[in-house]
Order: C-alpha cells, then sequence, then structure tokens
C-alpha cells in the first residue's frame, strides 16, 4: 500500500493523476508523525485540498523538507526529500480546471 495525491476526474470518477507521496510504511512510521508534531494539516491521509490552497500546501511541504534535512539520514532522507521535491513540481499541474480538487490516500 502507498499514500498518493490523487485527482478524481471523468464521469465516473476515476483517477487521472497521481503523484506518490510514501509507501505505507513510511507514511506511517514518519510522514503521518511528523506532519502532525509539525502542525501539518493537508498531508494527512484521506484528507484533500483545492487550488486556492496551493500556497498553504507549498509552505507544509517546506516545513516537512527541513525537517527530513534536520532529522533524517541516508536512504530515508534522499527518498523523502525526493518524494517532496516532486509533490512540489507536479501539484501545480493537477488542477487543470479551478473546481479540481486533489485527494490524499
Amino acid at each position: 500500500m502507498s499514500i498518493s495525491v490523487n485527482r478524481e476526474e471523468g464521469p465516473d470518477g476515476d483517477i487521472d493523476y497521481t503523484i506518490p507521496i510514501a509507501t505505507g510504511p513510511f507514511y506511517q512510521e514518519v510522514w503521518y508523525p511528523v506532519s502532525k508534531a509539525l502542525g501539518v494539516r493537508l498531508f494527512l491521509e484521506n484528507g484533500y485540498f483545492t487550488k486556492e490552497q496551493v500556497p498553504q500546501v507549498m509552505r507544509e511541504l517546506d516545513l516537512l523538507y527541513d525537517w527530513a534535512k534536520k532529522y533524517l539520514k541516508g536512504r530515508d532522507l534522499e527518498y523523502m526529500t525526493s518524494r517532496i521535491e516532486n509533490l512540489k513540481e507536479k501539484i501545480q499541474g493537477a488542477f487543470d480546471r479551478d473546481d479540481t480538487i486533489l485527494y490524499l490516500y
């Protein structure tokens, strides 16, 4: 199981855009507890956000990135920072319409 940002569009609500966040174990052991401790709200599993919330999303990703740089080492550091960099790059392009909502699961 893995956690990702997903866009559901189309008549059947099919997922047509996915950005990986983390594997299930890494999310449960690192990402989730750190998010809670830092007050990150938009990257909790089963969350969602809109285009208007993108500035907050970017701030929260910056908090997670800074935490990772300070506290992680080796593979865990590379894994988390590369996923955050990918999220920051691809989230902007996920909003093809003003009413798009991105979901985490």
